[in-house]
């Protein structure tokens, strides 16, 4: 298995996946996964890369999802409905042990200079 599709793998699991983005880049791919567990919603707002164009950035997202279609397909879990047009979502039912676990995936290309986390979700700056 690749390491994006490892890192596809760790997210779709929920397990904590260490990234840079390059903020200075004029596009960012950010990863927005909202699971739904036992009753409960959770939504999480990765940065995974920079990129001078936003054609590379979502070329780059379609791929990422590509290796979460190919990871379903491995017997992880199963895809719910059609992948969006876009080609850089879709929605998965993880088929592991455990509570039924739904998780939408969304990879999306925001400018370099804006982070698409509610404020409460975004790290703070700290100045000296």
């Amino acid at each position: 298995m690749s390491k994006s599709a490892l890192a596809v793998a760790w997210v779709l699991l929920g397990w904590p996946v260490a990234t840079s983005a390059q903020t200075t880049s004029g596009w960012v791919l950010w990863e927005m996964t909202m699971v739904t567990k036992a009753g409960a919603d959770s939504v999480t707002w990765v940065p995974l890369d920079g990129f001078e164009s936003i054609a590379e950035c979502r070329q780059t997202g379609q791929q990422l999802l590509q290796y979460a279609l190919d990871y379903m397909k491995s017997g992880a879990g199963k895809l719910l409905g059609p992948v969006r047009p876009d080609g850089r979502s879709a929605v998965f039912e993880l088929t592991q042990s455990g509570p039924r676990q739904t998780v939408d995936t969304r990879y999306l290309c925001f400018p370099g200079t804006l982070d698409p986390r509610p404020r409460e979700a975004a790290p703070r700056s700290t100045t000296r």
